[in-house]
């Protein structure tokens, strides 16, 4: 008797365990996990639902641009069918094709023309009444990816921006000849910089009479150029950043 019940007991111990067993399979269905999409990430936009997630066949996740880029295209909303999510219209950086996109820095410049009034040449003055036309926070650009400052100088003085066609950028020598930093102090390596104004070399004075940098065309090159901050009437337009 004591052996029979033994074995009574060890059959019901198999039995529940396959009922477990059977239980946990019946959680996780390999059809489900086949039929979901899962919801990726993507440049300067978001997905709703958020990435990461995974919606069932036939579910939708849309698309919304960050702000102040743009979409390319139309399609904002993506289908799952059969464990693919369909294809969206990507999410393009700068508010339009005016601006020239820098990947380096995540940052859109554009050249916008002179303002009005007395300014200062580094920090976000010359650009303040860009930032009412734009609606958001903008500075003066800068950046060592120096080309970009000049693609947007070169996109400006195509299109007539500003009286001079000359532009200031957030480069310069505010404090001791030809040493350069950016507009928030960064150092900047003269090596770096000295190929992209006029002839490959700053033209100053020893007194340094030039502290601050403008791009242009200077006889007929497009360069960066040593200049003053000047003052309306004549005072320059300005390359501004939009920082995404």
């Amino acid at each position: 008797m004591a052996m029979n019940y033994c074995s009574m007991v060890v059959v019901f111990v198999i039995i529940d365990l396959l009922l477990k067993s059977d239980a946990c399979m019946k959680t996780i269905p390999v059809t489900d996990i086949l039929q979901t999409c899962l919801v990726r990430s993507t440049p300067f936009g978001t997905f709703s639902p958020a990435a990461g997630t995974r919606i069932p066949d036939g579910g939708t996740a849309t698309l919304t641009c960050n702000p102040f880029t743009r979409l390319d295209g139309a399609v904002i909303t993506a289908t799952c069918t059969a464990g693919v999510l369909s294809a969206t219209s990507g999410c393009t950086p700068c508010p339009d094709d005016t601006w020239v996109f820098d990947r380096t820095t995540n940052r859109c410049f554009k050249a916008f023309a002179e303002k009005g009034v007395p300014y200062t040449c580094f920090g976000s003055e010359p650009c303040s009444e860009a930032i009412a036309a734009v609606g958001t926070p903008l500075t003066i650009a800068y950046t060592f990816n120096l080309q970009a400052l000049l693609d947007a100088a070169v996109i400006g003085i195509n299109a007539g921006v500003g009286t001079f066609g000359a532009y200031v950028v957030g480069i310069g020598d505010p404090i001791t000849n030809n040493d350069l930093m950016f507009n928030d102090g960064t150092p900047i390596p003269l090596a770096s910089v000295q190929p992209y104004y006029y002839n490959g070399a700053l033209d100053d004075t020893p007194a340094n009479s030039f502290k601050f940098t403008t791009a242009r065309i200077y006889l007929g090159q497009l360069v960066l150029d040593d200049d003053f901050c000047s003052q309306p009437p004549f005072a320059f337009g300005a390359i501004c950043q939009l920082q995404l």
